[in-house]
């Protein structure tokens, strides 16, 4: 009996060895990372020191706008690089066409996005105190990649992990906001105005219609009632992202042999929510503004993208936080 617990109390003390070794070869790797970052900023900028919130701001352009201090979500240009410069990711069409990513169905440029307290803590301090129009370049260390947030830059550093990388961030701050849905109700009453030149009149909340050709009759469609559509959907900045019509499609650079272009079956239905195309569901916005159409009626809906896409966006083509318009047509069919 005595063996074994002498045994066992041998491998007790080499288990707490060896955890103390595994978390000073943490701590020491953590320290290796930090002094070469150090090294690294004062070989590349000279000079360039953190700022209170612990980012090194390389290169800014003050805007003139309001300052930014914290709200949920900012409307941004961006574009991601490691330390070296070699860019991961962009917002950018001109940037993206010269590393040779761009593609022509994707959307480039700004979007609005999650901001304040639930990006990462070298994004929000990027962003904290930056001016509305104003630009920043800034590399953020690896100990402020995290989601948490603490008071002083040694208490990030103690908890950071060694997993995490430097980046470099260039971001363009074009609008924030508290209120999203009001912030794209407000930018989709522009919209309209500017292109229709009229007050927009709302069908029901962030639900915007218009007719372009008046349906053959007035008549409800029974709710067993089966009928075709053509339809286009685009950005508010023109992309069209989807449509039924060939043509259309490869005027906008989105064709694909693999679908078939032709009028698409709608199952109407008791109410706009149990509307289905093709058997499968449609987003909110684009059933309600079938909802309100007629026979042989044709119109565009607009909705904001709490009646879309919401936060997620749609691949690569409808960014986060996106109004929607989609031109309707009820036709025979084919």
């Amino acid at each position: 009996m005595k063996k074994i617990y002498t045994y066992l109390t041998i491998i007790a003390a080499a288990a707490v060895v060896l955890a103390a070794c595994s978390k000073t070869r943490t701590e020491d790797e953590r320290e290796d990372m930090r002094d070469y970052f150090l090294a690294w900023m004062e070989q590349n900028y000279p000079g360039v020191t953190p700022n209170a919130n612990g980012i090194y701001i390389i290169e800014e352009t003050p805007g003139s706008g309001s300052v930014y201090a914290n709200q949920s979500y900012a409307h941004i240009d961006v574009t991601v690089a490691d330390i070296e410069g070699n860019i991961s990711s962009t917002t950018n069409e001109k940037l993206s066409k010269q590393l040779g990513s761009y593609k022509e169905s994707y959307y480039y440029g700004p979007t609005m996005s999650i901001a304040g307290d639930d990006v990462s803590a070298g994004v929000h301090y990027i962003l904290y105190g930056m001016r509305k129009g104003g630009t920043r370049k800034a590399i953020i260390p690896f100990w402020l990649s995290t989601y948490d947030r603490y008071e002083t830059a040694e208490e990030y550093f103690k908890h950071s992990s060694t997993s995490s990388s430097n980046l470099m961030y260039t971001i363009t701050l074009n609008d924030f906001a508290d209120d999203v849905d009001k912030w794209e109700i407000d930018s989709l009453q522009q919209h309209l105005r500017n292109f229709y030149k009229s007050e927009p009149d709302s069908l029901s909340y962030g639900l915007y219609y218009y007719q372009l050709t008046p349906p053959a009759d007035e008549e409800e469609f029974p709710h067993d009632t089966v009928i075709y559509i053509n339809y286009t959907g685009r950005l508010l900045n023109g992309q069209v992202f989807d449509t039924t019509l060939k043509d259309t499609a490869v005027v906008h650079n989105i064709y694909t042999s693999s679908k078939t272009y032709e009028p698409v079956k709608v199952a109407w239905a008791e109410k706009a929510e149990s509307i289905t195309m093709n058997s499968s569901s449609v987003i909110s916005g684009f059933a309600k503004t079938l909802w309100n159409m007629h026979k042989y009626e044709k119109g565009r809906g607009y909705f904001i993208s709490s009646l879309g896409y919401s936060s997620s966006g749609s691949g690569s083509t409808i960014p986060a936080y996106s109004p929607l318009c989609f031109e309707v047509e009820i036709v025979d069919k084919p």
